[in-house]
């Protein structure tokens, strides 16, 4: 059986001779990524307790029947249809930008967000997005046919090279991604207050 004797710090057992080289630490403790390692098991802790959360079995079921059924997002209730398009939104623009919530099927659910921010009292993310539709789509609306929405969109190698546009869009995504509506907490206290779903 081989030896093992605590870390000096962390208190994780660690073979003997690792302690003797290391003056008593483990290899993590040692080279200055236990923290590291730490936030890293807290995190995936986090996330099997949200897999289970009625947040998440909620969501998974929206986008089953979204996506099973041929009515698509009309299948939904007022309040799902709000909270859907609302999670999209921040699901695709968090993800990849603005560009990436247009130019995927989510961008058919553009005036649907919309009506959503407003119904979340969340008017500076809802300017935020007016104003990437601006950018991206000028006086045009936003088709909800996903490829004559493609065909209106720039090329995003034209906004790579950040002109005074890419300039302009990659503001309005630091200002979204700043979060300063907190719109996760929105979505969730509007689901609440609408019976979606139940907070343990």
């Amino acid at each position: 059986m081989t030896n093992r004797v605590p870390c000096s710090a962390c208190g994780e057992l660690i073979h003997t001779d690792t302690a003797a080289k290391n003056s008593g630490l483990c290899m993590p403790c040692k080279g200055g990524y236990r923290d590291r390692i730490e936030a890293g098991k807290r995190q995936r802790e986090d996330e099997r307790k949200y897999d289970k959360s009625p947040a998440r079995l909620f969501w998974l079921d929206l986008v089953r029947r979204v996506h099973s059924q041929t009515g698509g997002v009309s299948i939904l209730s007022p309040s799902e249809r709000t909270y859907y398009a609302v999670r999209c939104l921040l699901g695709e623009v968090f993800n990849g930008g603005f560009y990436q919530f247009f130019a995927n099927h989510s961008g058919e659910l553009y005036g649907l967000a919309l009506d959503g921010l407003l119904e979340l009292e969340a008017s500076r993310t809802y300017a935020l997005v007016l104003e990437a539709k601006e950018l991206l789509f000028g006086d045009h609306p936003v088709p909800v046919n996903f490829e004559a929405r493609n065909t209106l969109l720039p090329e995003i190698e034209a906004l790579d090279i950040k002109d005074k546009r890419g300039l302009a869009l990659d503001a309005l995504e630091k200002e979204f991604w700043s979060n300063s509506e907190s719109l996760d907490s929105r979505c969730t206290q509007f689901a609440v207050s609408r019976g979606l779903y139940d907070v343990q």
